[in-house]
């Protein structure tokens, strides 16, 4: 029987085949959408899902109170792991220690600069569950001297022979670490992003690393076996006043503990300074959205064109009736229709998704697959079909079934207006969609441009920056800058904690005439040529001066949310003192005020600002003369070569690292404009196959008011507007969801645009436009028929 309605099915896509293309089409087209974002979604959820004890494992992060705002840091300092481990001997299990960091890595005549190198205790594979290919995870770091590289590594340094055993120089000769694993592939992915980790015990006897308050690694420990984290969390207190709680009782105010679950890592958004990879929920409820959006699309293409034609098998249902079919065959027949056609959407989108994945894989720099060898992809393929096959084929199934027999066969049916009352809402439910996605790609697009166009308070155009990072150009930083500085093609250069838009630190200060009070201010330690490099505008008293030679000890510049928050103007600024209880001795005057400028993403707020003259440079910043820039460059690595000759010279600019800071933007305005894109697409298919139905259905109508005088203008104005007036509604509806949807976006950015009427009335003028075209299609082609060939059989 199953056969049987196969085939009656099948002849029926033959016998109405233009129906039937147009709903393969839009079907395809929609599911390869969702298939692209399923295999993204399913990336992104994917993190760290493979640790045997996932969810045993906690991240520590810091507690503290930034200006009323509670944060979690989760730069935790040497003595923490070990502590940890020693207090809690029955809850935890394994404490780990990890410290991101860079460096010259040197095997014979093979040297590069490396990003990923990690330094951690020799727990770390006892807690995460990388796979080794060639050691034993409980030994592979047992030794101070191990270390475990990554397959591509080893191929990298190594090539074909065996790396195990082999010694690997970092930093020329500082460190020698012996290669005693390789890491395989994690089998998915992880918030962890290293090539190397290397045992972390040579920095245990350097004088930093035993330093409470010197916070450079992150800490995860393992719980033991039903052991409650918030137990553990209420006891952390204790901990904190055990280890710090004197420094704190100098400094006035403390930082806490607590744990964040392994889980929770990737999709945190809250964290300032992290160093960890990072996903974002939004975009995956986003993207999740739109992919139900075009799904939805395509499915009322089907119920749309399925209703529209009733009248055109009615005969059949009658005739099948009388011959003894009851309405439960017909439901099947139809329903088997709707799924036939389906599968074959189904698998012209896994073609479609075949070809283009690479493309999408490397647009996102995402590593996606299609998952064939796994049972959960076909089992959610197969869910999909029933699905997707079921909501766009059972109104349609129902609703043909239902007709009466007799009423067919004596020529009595019409569809109806129930039928038609259908169609026409689900037409405005399609456009409704289609704006809305349009909508929102303009306003991304606008915020996004009003980002990169808005006035950030210094200018990052040419402007160079070089990485402090490693300990030759560290050595002799000063001596490189001040050769840079000589340099014809060199305006000015700086030496600073961080650029505009990276590192800056938190610190409580002590303010004079604020007795009793501590407030925490981001900072920047830098040279006298900070301003004068990045452009700042000085408000009140003045820049840094090697004529003043208090300014290095004792000078400080505010800028003016600084001022401000400490209830000052600019002028009544200039003199005061504050004191930096972390790192200064003595007291700092400020000696001027700079204009706010955005130090960090448009995404927060302008914080208070302290910046003073010290030596803790991570990065220089050089502006260029106009001129060629390929030879100033060229000039500043000759400078590089005489003061770090063994280290690769690497630079960026500073306008790139902007413009950095929002990729993951960039991208979402490129998926979604395409998603919008392929929205009006599959909606316009629908619309292509109504308007060629009701072009049919008003063929003979049309001739007679064209032999009675209409011109081909009214004609088509006659098929067009009711179309037109489904568009128009689809647009008044969408407007009030899309303004509320793209103001909650909008709140992620401090500083955005105000969402312009404007937007709405083009959004809905580029809607109607498409549908006009085409609609207007099958408009023109029934006005300009010949009405004698329509009426000849009349």
């Amino acid at each position: 029987m199953l056969v049987n309605y196969s085939k009656i099915a099948f002849r029926n896509l033959v016998k109405h085949r233009i129906f039937s293309v147009i709903n393969i089409a839009g079907l395809s087209v929609g599911i390869a959408c969702c298939l692209f974002i399923f295999l993204y979604i399913q990336n992104e959820m994917n993190y760290d899902k493979f640790h045997e004890n996932g969810d045993r494992i906690y991240r520590v992060l810091r507690k503290g109170d930034m200006n009323g705002e509670v944060v979690g840091v989760p730069w935790t300092s040497g003595p923490y792991g070990p502590a940890l481990k020693n207090d809690f001997p029955v809850e935890i299990v394994h404490s780990v220690r990890v410290m991101p960091n860079s460096g010259l890595v040197t095997y014979g005549d093979k040297s590069f600069q490396e990003n990923k190198l990690f330094f951690a205790d020799s727990t770390f594979f006892g807690v995460f569950s990388y796979p080794l290919l060639s050691s034993n995870a409980s030994t592979a770091l047992n030794k101070p001297n191990s270390m475990v590289i990554s397959r591509e590594m080893a191929q990298k340094y190594f090539g074909n022979a065996d790396p195990v055993g082999k010694v690997l120089d970092i930093d020329n000769g500082e460190f020698q670490y012996e290669v005693t694993g390789v890491m395989g592939a994690a089998p998915g992915n992880t918030h962890l992003d290293f090539d190397f980790v290397a045992n972390i015990a040579p920095f245990a006897d350097m004088p930093w690393f035993s330093v409470w308050n010197n916070n450079g690694l992150v800490t995860y420990v393992l719980l033991a076996d039903k052991v409650s984290p918030a137990k553990v969390e209420a006891r952390l207190p204790a901990f904190i006043d055990k280890y710090m709680g004197e420094y704190f009782k100098q400094q006035g105010r403390r930082s806490d503990l607590m744990l964040q679950p392994l889980s929770e890592i990737y999709f945190s958004r809250s964290l300032p300074f992290d160093p960890s990879l990072h996903g974002d929920l939004q975009v995956i409820y986003l993207f999740g959205a739109v992919a139900l959006f075009i799904l939805a699309i395509a499915c009322i293409n089907f119920m749309n064109l399925s209703t529209a034609r009733s009248a055109g098998r009615a005969k059949e249902v009658g005739m099948r009736k009388v011959m003894g079919a009851f309405r439960t065959d017909l439901v099947v027949q139809f329903l088997g229709e709707s799924l036939l056609l389906t599968l074959f959407g189904v698998l012209l989108a896994l073609v479609i998704v075949s070809i283009g994945l690479p493309w999408f894989s490397a647009f996102i720099e995402k590593p996606l697959a299609l998952p064939l060898g796994n049972p959960v992809f076909w089992a959610f393929l197969g869910g999909l079909i029933l699905v997707v096959g079921a909501l766009a084929g059972m109104y349609p199934a129902f609703f043909l079934s239902a007709f009466q027999p007799i009423k067919v066969l004596k020529g009595k049916f019409t569809a109806g207006k129930q039928s038609a009352l259908l169609r026409k809402s689900l037409v405005v439910v399609q456009f409704s969609i289609s704006v809305l996605l349009i909508v929102g790609t303009f306003i991304i697009v606008r915020q996004l441009d009003y980002v990169q166009e808005k006035k950030l308070g210094y200018d990052k155009e040419h402007t160079l920056l070089v990485r402090i990072s490693n300990n030759d150009i560290y050595q002799n930083r000063e001596s490189f800058t001040s050769e840079v500085e000589r340099l014809t093609q060199v305006q000015s250069a700086s030496r600073m904690s961080g650029e505009p838009g990276g590192f800056h630190d938190g610190y409580t200060f002590d303010i004079q005439g604020k007795t009793g009070e501590l407030w925490t201010m981001r900072t920047v330690f830098t040279d006298h040529n900070y301003v004068k490099t990045l452009g700042l505008k000085v408000v009140a008293g003045r820049d840094f001066s090697k004529e003043y030679g208090t300014d290095a000890l004792h000078g400080v510049i505010l800028n003016q949310t600084a001022a401000k928050k400490l209830g000052w103007t600019p002028e009544e600024a200039l003199g005061k003192t504050v004191f930096n209880k972390t790192r200064d001795s003595l007291r700092r005057q400020v000696v001027g005020v700079v204009e706010d400028f955005h130090f960090s993403s448009l995404k927060e707020e302008i914080q208070p600002l302290a910046i003073s003259i010290a030596r803790d440079n991570r990065v220089i910043a050089i502006k260029l003369a106009p001129g060629n820039p390929a030879e100033a460059i060229s000039r500043i690595e000759a400078a590089w070569r005489k003061v770090a000759p063994k280290y690769p010279f690497a630079y960026e600019f500073l306008d790139q690292v902007y413009d950095n800071l929002y990729k993951a933007e960039q991208k979402q305005r490129a998926i979604l404009g395409i998603f919008a894109a392929v929205a009006i697409f599959v909606a316009c298919l629908g619309l292509f196959g109504l308007a060629a139905f009701t072009a049919e259905q008003r063929t003979k109508e049309v001739s007679v008011r064209k032999v009675l005088g209409a011109s081909t203008g009214n004609v088509v104005l006659l098929l067009s507007k009711d179309f037109m007036k489904l568009v128009l509604i689809a647009v008044a509806l969408a407007t009030p969801v899309a303004w509320y949807l793209m103001h909650q976006w909008l709140q992620d950015f401090v500083y955005r645009i105000q969402i312009n009427p404007g937007v709405f009335v083009t959004a809905g003028g580029i809607a109607a436009a498409i549908a006009l075209l085409t609609v207007g299609y099958h408009a023109i082609r029934t006005a300009l028929t010949n009405p004698a060939d329509t009426l000849r059989s009349e």
